[in-house]
């Protein structure tokens, strides 16, 4: 190495075609490592380079990346810290307002302020208590949010362990389970409800499965000419008074085989309801570019008051695809109907439709009274 262009008694420096001068040096941990910035003094290289040797020699030394981590850790917040965060997340435009109205309203009031390097584990517990218990979804969304965010943090060096340590946090169960419909109830709300076009509604929401953005969002090309077959390969969703259109939720199109006995309803709907356009909607909203949730919870609601059953929600209609699906199908089948990119969703209609706990309740009776008998003896 002796002579080399560069070569110093400890360290490097070697002059660029810039003019500038680049300094490194390989340190106790055997790895080269360089000074953050170029030089256009040759003797400031080697000031730096006689500052980092002087480190080694003290027994005090640390990576130059990681003392520049450690000090931007302890000037940037984390409010700004999870602002580019979001900004540079690859995803959809509601996940992304998802985030910023996580970020707004529930993580920076309280985090936002903290340097990030200063951020601890007590600081995320006393934060996720004062979130309180009565929005057990929200408080999931939000503390999962900010343990992504920590866990890049940790991945640039400025946090040494991911401070979110909450057992549990980012599992809840449901306060509510689904109200399922019977089919001879819901062949009644779909009868019942008013105006008219929306029973095809109903019916594709419940047999087919579609979410609410992914039905309301259906276009006459979207159906095949013998009305057998319906694609799914967009969602709307409303975020600000805007109407946003993209893929769906879990991003895969799929193809979804309609029932055979409610294809007359959706051929009525389509001669009576529809524009001839390919692009035409299947369902128009009045006053707006497609039907609002709120709009059709309240037509949805006096349908409901038919047969008995207003806690009825519109998801309820995608959890009886769900069950129904479940008794003639497999996993597979069922997780491709509904458009589900995992099998956690699927199983829990597997579960209800399985029968095995009416069974084994059957069991346990059976076992009983053969041990009644038994002791009678």
């Amino acid at each position: 190495m002796a002579g080399k262009r560069g070569r110093r008694s400890w360290g490097w420096l070697a002059k660029q075609r810039s003019g500038r001068y680049l300094a490194s040096y390989v340190g106790p941990d055997l790895a080269r490592h360089y000074a953050g910035a170029t030089y256009t003094s040759k003797l400031d290289g080697e000031s730096w380079l006689a500052s980092e040797r002087r480190l080694v020699e003290l027994g005090t030394w640390t990576p130059p990346a990681q003392r520049a981590a450690h000090q931007r850790a302890a000037t940037v917040t984390l409010g700004v810290y999870a602002d580019t965060w979001v900004e540079q997340r690859p995803v959809k435009p509601r996940t992304r307002l998802m985030y910023e109205d996580l970020l707004r309203l529930h993580i920076k009031p309280q985090l936002g302020n903290v340097p990030i390097g200063a951020l601890s584990g007590q600081a995320v517990r006393a934060w996720y208590t004062k979130l309180g218990t009565k929005h057990p979804t929200r408080n999931k969304h939000a503390y999962g949010l900010l343990h992504a965010i920590c866990e890049t943090a940790v991945k640039d060096e400025l946090l040494q362990s991911n401070p979110c340590q909450i057992e549990r946090a980012m599992s809840t169960h449901r306060k509510r389970e689904p109200v399922i419909l019977s089919i001879a109830e819901l062949h009644t709300v779909a009868e019942k409800i008013e105006p008219a076009q929306l029973k095809a509604l109903v019916l594709l929401s419940a047999w087919c499965g579609l979410r609410w953005g992914e039905v309301t969002e259906l276009r006459r090309s979207d159906i095949d000419k013998d009305c057998e077959v319906v694609y799914v390969g967009r969602a709307v969703t409303h975020r600000g008074g805007k109407c946003q259109i993209d893929t769906t939720k879990s991003s895969k199109p799929r193809a979804v085989v309609i029932p055979p006995h409610i294809r007359d309803d959706l051929k009525e709907h389509l001669r009576s309801h529809v524009l001839k356009d390919a692009d035409a909607q299947l369902f128009t909203a009045p006053r707006a570019c497609h039907y609002n949730e709120r709009t059709f919870r309240d037509i949805f609601a006096e349908a409901l008051k038919t047969v008995g059953r207003e806690h009825v929600r519109i998801h309820d209609l995608r959890h009886f695809s769900g069950t129904q699906v479940a008794r003639v199908g497999n996993l597979v089948e069922t997780m491709h109907r509904l458009g589900h990119s995992t099998v956690k969703a699927s199983l829990l209609y597997q579960q209800v439709v399985s029968g095995r706990d009416a069974e084994i309740a059957a069991a346990l009776s059976e076992l009983a009274t053969q041990k009644a008998g038994e002791s009678d003896d």
